[in-house]
């Protein structure tokens, strides 16, 4: 008989009967399946596997337990960029024109304290569901001490991406020595097993960023996407980046880089964008009516979103002090909002 029916055996009569591969619920399929050696199927076996359709969670640079690396010159916005990607993948959002497959994220910070991460987010005044997020300074992953606490934060959030950022604070030894970096990507490695999620490293570069992320090469060696993010001019003084795959494992690397611009909620989007933020389209009808004060009619029959929403993003300028409330229902612009937060 062909390999393509397995035999079962009816429990009440006793009887065996051969079943094809395709009538059996997916769900047992793994039962039937079972790895030889811990963690080796036979080849038979390996490709009915009922395994996930979500082969990335970012377009083609971030595979399904795969692991990608971000680096960038200081102020070129790598972190208000990976604070982005951790709440585009959380919702399922394009990321800076880029489809994502929604997944629960843990976005990991070792340079600021929680009180700027928080006003950060705050000021985008986007929504952060399915996103988990934490500050510190002391987790060293080439210690054990570090290991247990990156260990006991999987287990409480069980993400799908963990994205640390940045590299050189998670770690203790050298990061021009080899070996010293081997002992924090083997133990990423255990956790991608462990946990079945994707990492995402922010990194900085060295003095030449067309030499890649500073530090040792074994960094650059072990992930599947390696991408370069570098400030270039903008014609109006706005910060523009250009991010570019150096490589990409997985997926052919585009032609041309990505080039993205950082609106007034301090997220990147490429231009002539749809998704711009109620926030980002407010800031920008407040400019152009320059000293006018504007009321909550005329701001609401602008149609920028939904009227909580728009409410929302009103309060965001309000707490920014890039907007003032004149009297009840009537705002105005203060010029003094124009100044944008220098980036990280």
């Amino acid at each position: 008989m062909s390999d393509d029916f397995i035999w079962v055996t009816d429990k009440e009569t006793g009887e065996s009967y051969p079943i094809h591969y395709n009538d059996i619920e997916e769900s047992l399929l793994p039962q039937i399946f079972t790895p030889v050696g811990g963690f080796c199927y036979s080849a038979e076996s390996f490709i009915r596997l009922p395994l996930s359709q979500v082969p990335f969670f970012l377009g083609g640079w971030l595979p399904r337990q795969g692991k990608m690396e971000i680096y960038g010159q200081p102020k070129s916005g790598k972190s208000f960029l990976a604070l982005q990607l951790a709440r585009c993948i959380g919702v399922g959002e394009d990321f800076v024109g880029m489809p994502t497959n929604k997944a629960k994220v843990l976005y990991l910070q070792f340079e600021l304290g929680a009180r700027v991460l928080q006003e950060r987010m705050q000021n985008t005044g986007r929504d952060y569901s399915n996103v988990y997020v934490g500050t510190t300074f002391s987790m060293k992953l080439d210690t054990p001490t570090g290991q247990g606490m990156l260990i006991e934060a999987l287990a409480a959030t069980e993400p799908k991406v963990l994205i640390l950022d940045p590299f050189y604070k998670i770690l203790q030894g050298d990061e021009n020595e080899s070996q010293d970096v081997q002992v924090v990507i083997d133990f990423l490695d255990s956790m991608i097993d462990q946990f079945e999620c994707s990492v995402v490293i922010m990194h900085h570069p060295g003095k030449d960023l067309s030499k890649g992320g500073r530090g040792s090469s074994v960094l650059g060696d072990w992930v599947d996407s390696y991408i370069e993010m570098r400030r270039i001019r903008g014609e109006n003084g706005e910060h523009r980046v250009k991010l570019t795959p150096k490589l990409l494992r997985h997926s052919e690397i585009p032609p041309e880089p990505l080039e993205a611009i950082m609106g007034g909620d301090f997220e990147f989007w490429v231009d002539g964008q749809a998704g711009r933020t109620i926030y980002d389209k407010l800031s920008r009808f407040f400019v152009e009516k320059k000293d006018e004060e504007v009321s909550i009619q005329e701001i609401l029959a602008q149609g920028f979103g939904q009227r909580k929403a728009t409410h929302d993003a009103i309060n965001t300028l309000l707490a920014q002090g890039k907007a003032t409330r004149v009297r009840r229902g009537v705002y105005k612009w203060l010029s003094a909002g124009l100044t944008i937060t220098r980036a990280v």
